[in-house]
């Protein structure tokens, strides 16, 4: 009889009960939604609560903020990133497509350009990376800047599955953030990941509402309802489902 798969608890309060448990093991989860929606505080209480609370190291991979701003940015919750990291709990690389260079910004190609295979130079980096510290989960943020360095979209999408593919094999559960453009045509990466997470909100008058759904998570029963969400003084949480009549 084949062994039921293992689940790897999110981190975020109340998720796990809606997702039978938490994410299965080395599955992609893409993660979407607009600026401001709390996505890349969803990725680092992932990787901070996998490293801190269940012996699981983990890989930050960030395209758009410095190393720097992430471990002073998430300090407003009273995570010690820089503790992990010192412990070998947890790495930040740095994958940003340009760089300073006497006080200016400009490209950094070393690893966008010249690939037989989009994404190939990423991965490789990313793959030593997790085999350094033993990585059991990985988040990149995020793949709208890492498509935006290559014109041809189908191109794109086998250089996405490939790295995807390679990540599995490794049974690192990644995270992989995506910024939601508001467009009618479905993201390349919902077709390839595994699972499918869309946070968002609303502005009520002077306060935010914010809202979580799973639209796909394979393999997994989980709530399809739209919940409530909070950001709270120790990150994300997820609150009572939302009732209908």
């Amino acid at each position: 009889m084949d062994e039921a798969p293992m689940k790897i608890r999110t981190g975020i309060p109340g998720l796990d009960s809606i997702i039978s448990g938490g994410f299965r093991e080395g599955r992609t989860i893409v993660l979407s939604g607009p600026p401001g929606a709390g996505k890349t505080t969803f990725g680092m209480q992932f990787l901070y609560s996998g490293a801190k609370d269940f012996d699981e190291p983990g890989v930050f991979v960030t395209l758009s903020e410095s190393p720097n701003e992430i471990k002073s940015d998430f300090k407003v919750y009273g995570w010690n990133v820089q503790k992990l990291i010192d412990e070998g709990k947890l790495l930040i690389i740095d994958a940003r497509p340009f760089k300073m260079e006497e006080g200016f910004i400009a490209l950094d190609e070393s690893l966008y350009r010249g690939e037989s295979v989009p994404f190939m130079h990423l991965t490789q980096l990313i793959l030593s990376s997790i085999k350094r510290i033993e990585a059991k989960r990985l988040v990149v943020d995020s793949l709208t800047v890492l498509n935006m360095q290559y014109t041809n979209k189908f191109y794109a999408r086998q250089g996405l599955q490939g790295m995807i593919h390679a990540l599995e094999d490794q049974r690192c559960t990644s995270l992989l953030i995506s910024e939601d453009a508001e467009s009618e045509k479905t993201p390349t990466e919902w077709y390839v990941a595994s699972g499918i997470i869309t946070l968002n909100y609303i502005r009520r008058e002077d306060t935010m509402e914010r809202t979580i759904q799973v639209l796909k998570m394979r393999g997994v029963r989980h709530s399809e309802q739209i919940h409530p969400i909070k950001l709270g003084d120790t990150g994300l949480q997820l609150l009572h489902p939302r009732l209908t009549p």
